[in-house]
Parts: C-alpha cells; structure tokens; sequence
C-alpha cells in the first residue's frame, strides 16, 4: 500500500506542476479546422490515438463511485480487514479459559492373558472350613464328631452361598474403555486479561479504519490528479489550435510578401512545443489512469463533466482534531492493552482454582461391581517460584509500556504537525488559486488586446507569441492551483479522520 501511494504522489508530482517550457494557449477568435499540411506528426498522433484507446475501455465514474469500488476491490483494504477476523479469532481463543472444556475419551484394549479373581473357588474352600471348623468345634465339646445328616443342612447352606458367588474379571481379553471430562476454570489470575481480548479487537478495526483512509486518499489523490492533467491537456489542444492558426496566418502573409520567413519559423515552433506538451501530457495521463486502475481493482476514469469540489473547514486546534485520526486511537488502545498485561503481571502468583466432573465406564465390573464411576474434583495450583521467568516478564512488560507511552506520544505530535501542515497548506492553496485565476484572467485580457493589434497591423507576431505563451501558462497555473487545492482538502480532511465522511462513505 505504502508503495503504491508513493508511486501514485510521484506521478502527480509529475503532472501537475506548471511546464517550464513555454507553450501557446487559446485565444478568442474561433480557429480554423487544421489543413492536412497542418496534421500531426505520426508520433504524436499515436500516443493520442493510445490514450483514447485507453479512456475508452475505461468506465467514467464519479470520484465517490471510484472509492465504493475501492472499498470493496482494494487488495490492500481487503488484506487489512483480515486483521479484524483474525483479531475476533483471538478474542474466541482468549474467552475460551472462562469457558467449559468437554472431552471424550474411549478405547478398545485386546490382552494377551486375562487378569481375574477366582472367588467361587475361595468361596468353595471357604465353605469346606467352615464345615470342618464347626466339627471340629463340636468334637471338643461332646467328644464325638457330627454324623453327615447334621452337617447336610451347613453343607447345602453353604453350597447355596458358594453358587451366587462368580469369579471377578479385573482385566478380561477384551474391554472397553471410556471417560467423559467436564473441566471449568474456577478462578485464574488469565482471567484479569480478558477485557484486552476485546480492547485488541477494538485496536485491529481502528488500524483497518486507519488502513481505509490512507487507500482512500491516495485514490482521490490520482483521481484530482487526473482531473488536473485533463483540464492541462484541454489547455494544450486549445494551444495547438492558436499555433496552427497563427501558422496559418504567418504562411499567409509570407506569400504575399507582408512577413518573413522568421515568422513562419517561429509559428511551426510554437506548433510543435504545444504537440510536444500534448504527448507529454497524454503519455502521463495514461500512467495514473494504470495506477487508479491498481488502486481501485477495477479499470475506471474521471467523469468528463464538472471537475470534483469539497466544501471543508478545518477544526480549531483546540479542539485538538488530530486525535480522531484513527491511528492514534489504535496507538492509544494498544496502549491501554500494555497496560493491562503489565497490571496482570502483578497477580500472576495467585491460584489457579480448577473444578472437574468425570464420568468413567469400564466394561469390566471389577470390585465396584458396576461399569459406571462419577467422580467430582476441585484442584488449586499455585506457582509459588517459576525460576524467575514471571519477574522478568514483569520487567519486560514494564519496559514496553514505557516504550508504547512514548511512541503514542510521538505519533501524536506527528499528528499534531500533520494536521497543521495540512490546514497551512489548505490556506496557502486557496490564495495561489485566487492569485492563478486572477493572473489568468489579466492573461486573457492582454491577448485580446494583443491579437487585435496584430490584425490591425499595431503589433509584430513576436509580441503575440510571447502573450500566447503567458495566457497558456496562467491557465495552467490556474487548472494546477484547482487541483491542488482539492487534492489539499481532502488531506486536511485524512489528518481529522474524518476523509470517508467528507466524500459520503459510512464509516463500516
């Protein structure tokens, strides 16, 4: 983009300025159609025939059309609003500590070698204890053993007691594995930096803002520039027009033997500074209508008809204007987002407080008898000494806020003389503008004068030559001093931040 608006300010350099070489300019009389003696030369024939060839394909529109385009077209505009999604992407990432985290984890395990408990035979021989340990307690009392029909009702008892009992699967060949985590950040000193999550994408669509006025400007830059080079070039035609009829009329009077050939000399020399200016002209005219081309993404012109005029006052420096340039908002949002990271800096020794529900399945039963286990915990962590990395990056922190104060304080006083700069340059533009229309005016007058001696035979063709040179570069002056005079409003109007409002785009 940067380069682009150097590029496009480097031609207008080139165009506006009044020409040092002198040429001619219009007079009154109504010149007479050119005979094919009088055509132009081949070359500059071309580079006329390629700049209507190059005006043709190209839509007219209004400058206001031409920054709609613009906006939308722009690659640069359009690679600076990403920065705003990308901001927002941010923001999502950074909101997510507040927010629950749910996860899902299972898998299928396949074991070479079984893992269980075989409590029906523990049972079993538990049971044969039993029975022996009540004989044996009865053969110490009575001294006589228990016959098999008293211990058959102990027996079935516990044979009943050893069939509900089943062997416990630990790990079976096959199993099936499965939790599911809900987890929330409780507390967490992250949580005093949420507010820079939206002050960053506040500070992105304040760049891309920023990004929008200086493409903009440096549309409306080309497009007053090339108004300015066609009212330049309407001077030079006119010019070639007077040239060739003061040609005509030294040709005229050298065959009947009332001039010399100096005359007519001169006059051809005079024809052929005008069409030299016209090549000039045209060659740099098609330049900035590429580079609109490059600016808008889409192949467009001027419009023909009445040059573009604004209507802007400058604020009072009171009211110090320069402050709403949407750069410096971004710089002052940045700022406050420095700020607040070095604050939090300060409170990164307090806990992180953690609560977590899991749910677990497992296919094997095991001891717990079930598949389903819930377990509910609340866990803190403290960082009680991180071998010193959160007091340097304390001290960092500390050391870009400093650094970002300054620079918000520099690009203010740039602004601040940016702005003065623009309004002088403003005031200063509309004085030469009332100065090149007056000189223009006094210009006019002395050819009319001028060119009625020299029909009357008052004055010699030197003398008429050197006032159509004086009236061609009034009005140049004069078209030059009308665009930049705009081109200087619409700057004034950039270093308020307000250049989208003046040429009637909303502020998106």
């Amino acid at each position: 983009m940067r380069t682009r608006i150097t590029a496009a300010l480097a031609s207008l350099s080139l165009a506006l300025p009044a020409l040092a070489q002198p040429a001619l300019t219009p007079s009154t009389t109504s010149p007479a159609t050119p005979s094919p003696s009088q055509a132009q030369p081949a070359g500059v024939a071309q580079a006329l025939a390629t700049e209507q060839a190059f005006l043709s394909s190209r839509r007219a529109v209004s400058l206001r059309e031409a920054l709609t385009v613009a906006e939308q077209k722009n690659p640069d505009l359009q690679s600076a609003r990403q920065a705003i999604a990308l901001a927002a992407a941010k923001t999502r990432m950074a909101l997510s500590i507040a927010v629950p985290s749910l996860s899902l984890n299972a898998s299928y395990v396949h074991t070479s070698v079984a893992q269980e408990f075989k409590a029906k035979e523990s049972a079993r021989q538990q049971a044969e204890g039993t029975v022996g340990l009540v004989n044996f307690i009865s053969t110490s009392f009575t001294g006589m053993p228990l016959s098999d029909a008293q211990l058959a009702p102990l027996r079935s008892q516990q044979q009943e007691a050893v069939d509900q009992v089943q062997d416990i699967v630990i790990v079976a060949r096959n199993s099936l594995y499965g939790t599911l985590l809900l987890q929330q950040v409780l507390f967490s000193p992250n949580f005093f930096l949420l507010p820079a999550a939206w002050e960053g994408g506040e500070a992105a669509k304040l760049g891309t803002l920023e990004a929008r006025e200086q493409i903009l400007l440096a549309v409306a830059r080309v497009y007053l520039g090339l108004e300015g080079l066609a009212q330049l070039e309407q001077a030079a035609r006119d010019a070639e027009t007077v040239a060739l009829k003061r040609e005509r009329d030294a040709r005229a009077q050298a065959t009947v033997g009332t001039s010399t050939e100096i005359a007519v000399l001169r006059a051809q020399s005079e024809t052929a500074q005008a069409r030299s200016t016209l090549s000039a002209l045209s060659g740099q005219r098609v330049a900035l209508l590429a580079l609109l081309e490059a600016l808008v993404g889409e192949p467009v012109r001027p419009n023909d008809d009445v040059p573009t005029r604004f209507e802007v006052t400058a604020g009072q420096e009171g009211d110090t204007p320069w402050e709403r340039s949407y750069g410096l908002k971004a710089q002052a949002v940045g700022l406050k987002i420095q700020e607040r990271l070095a604050s939090v800096d300060r409170l990164a020794w307090l806990p992180t407080v953690v609560a977590q529900a899991k749910g677990s399945y497992n296919s094997n039963r095991g001891f717990a008898g079930t598949n389903f286990i819930f377990d509910g915990i609340v866990a803190a962590q403290w960082d009680l000494y991180d071998r010193g990395v959160r007091y340097a990056q304390q001290r960092e922190n500390d050391a870009k806020v400093i650094q970002q104060r300054c620079q918000l304080e520099g690009a203010r006083a740039k602004a601040k003389a940016n702005w003065i700069g623009a309004k002088t340059n403003l005031e200063a533009a509309a004085v030469a503008l009332q100065q090149a229309e007056a000189q223009a005016a006094l210009a006019t007058r002395a050819q009319r004068q001028v060119g009625a001696a020299y029909e009357n035979g008052l004055t010699t063709s030197l003398e008429v030559s050197d006032i159509d040179n004086k009236r061609f570069l009034a009005a140049s002056a004069a078209a030059q001093a009308r665009a930049q005079l705009e081109i200087r409003k619409v700057e004034l109007a950039a270093a308020e931040g307000r250049l989208a409002s003046l040429l009637g785009l909303p502020e998106n």
